[in-house]
């Protein structure tokens, strides 16, 4: 393991400087630095996951899931043109209870996978409240009553922009995000009354991370969200070890190195537990210190570095999405008594991965979630490539049962949070936009 450490040394002649100033110093983190370890395989050789459980067959999973700390996964399903809520046993899948929710509005009707950009998921948000469920996307919200036995529904007024995939809980009341470029939002009160006015982001309201950062997909219902640590303002590298981030140029006014790393700092809870990307390698925060996990890539015996599209975080566990692509060439090789015509065809193969991977640098577990052709998304080659991705969903923290979510829209796939095993699927994967 390599170290590089910058905690600083007291000498004799340097206790007579003010505390002032060594105060600072005496805390700055360490930074070290260890390679993956486990039984790692080449990216194209990662087992396929096993077939999961089917739970409601026919039904399209339409929102980011609720998880609520008793152990359930909750969400709006789309049956042909009716909506309907259902609230599943996270262990297993079991259908806990469900309401029917009417036809699905038609600005919230979708029929295509991923979409080009597409970030922060443009679909309905669930979330769970004191007695209630929200669902809101667009601009049509559904208050869903515990159990089932009521559905309460509206829309915004022409002069609220949409829901942008934000919601917070506050004080018994749902706060709603909105597309008014200011980060604002609406109230909708637990009984369904919706505020006349604009309200900024509440403070315990936490940002999932910079939607124009590198990570191809985020939500800000997903546990892990922007550390919002503060730094000094005249901190260049934003409180992160230079080793990591870059440093900076007086000179050029400039940092040099990975200037975005600071975008993808996210923590699931204590600062001190932060995790963040540097280029294609991750990097743990241990207390006072970092480690950065490399990843073995095409100059390694082993090639095990899919291109990181999302993660999720559930202490002490982090896992990460990533997709690769190869160019293969495949012929048919036809007998010698046959008149069939030799062929030879290129195609470019991609592949789905997620890992688990823990805070010291150990492969817990790798599952190719699905592999196949580059699907014709855009003329844009990483749009193409970016297409296969997921969003990653742990479980409440406090869920009896955890389990990590894999959501594509159409789709919501559970898989045991210690294991990588299915326990049950929901809907499949959309198909892709056409250009």
């Amino acid at each position: 393991m390599k170290r590089s450490s910058r905690n600083l040394l007291i000498g004799g002649g340097i206790l007579c400087a003010t505390w002032a100033v060594l105060i600072p110093l005496l805390f700055r983190e360490s930074y070290s630095e260890t390679a993956l370890k486990g039984p790692i395989v080449d990216t194209w050789s990662v087992p396929a996951l096993e077939p999961a459980t089917v739970v409601l067959p026919g039904a399209i999973w339409a929102s980011v899931p609720a998880r609520t700390a008793d152990g359930k996964v909750a969400g709006w399903v789309h049956e042909g043109a009716e909506g309907k809520f259902v609230a599943l046993e996270e262990a297993t899948g079991r259908v806990l209870w469900q309401a029917s929710t009417g036809p699905v509005p038609a600005d919230l009707v979708r029929k295509d996978g991923w979409r080009v950009n597409e970030r922060v998921p443009a679909v309905a948000v669930t979330l769970a409240g004191a007695g209630a469920f929200l669902v809101a996307g667009n601009r049509t919200w559904m208050l869903v009553a515990e159990g089932g036995g009521s559905v309460k529904s509206g829309e915004f007024p022409p002069q609220v922009p949409p829901a942008t995939g934000a919601a917070c809980l506050v004080d018994g009341n749902f706060w709603i995000g909105i597309a008014d470029e200011r980060d604002g939002g609406i109230m909708l009160s637990a009984a369904g009354v919706l505020a006349d006015v604009r309200s900024d982001r509440p403070a315990g309201c936490l940002h999932a991370g910079d939607p124009t950062s590198e990570l191809r997909v985020i939500s800000p219902l997903q546990n892990a969200h922007a550390d919002p640590t503060p730094y000094a303002a005249d901190d260049r590298v934003r409180g992160y070890p230079p080793e990591v981030c870059g440093k900076y140029s007086k000179s050029q006014r400039m940092r040099t190195g990975n200037a975005w790393c600071s975008d993808l700092r996210t923590t699931d809870g204590d600062p001190k537990r932060a995790v963040m990307l540097h280029i294609s390698d991750i990097v743990f925060r241990q207390e006072e210190d970092w480690l950065l996990v490399r990843r073995p890539n095409s100059a390694d015996a082993v090639d095990f570095a899919p291109s990181i599209t999302g993660f999720e975080l559930s202490w002490p566990r982090a896992f990460f999405d990533g997709t690769a692509y190869r160019n293969v060439t495949v012929q048919n090789n036809p007998s010698s008594t046959s008149f069939e015509a030799k062929k030879v065809e290129a195609r470019t193969e991609v592949t789905e991965i997620v890992t688990s991977i823990s805070r010291t640098g150990e492969l817990q577990w790798a599952r190719t979630i699905g592999r196949g052709d580059l699907p014709n998304v855009s003329p844009d080659f990483a749009e193409r490539w970016y297409y296969a991705r997921s969003l990653l969903l742990a479980s409440h923290p406090g869920s009896p049962s955890q389990t990590l979510y894999v959501f594509k829209p159409g789709m919501l796939l559970a898989l045991d949070q210690a294991t990588g095993a299915p326990r049950f699927q929901v809907g499949a994967p959309l198909p892709p936009p056409t250009w």
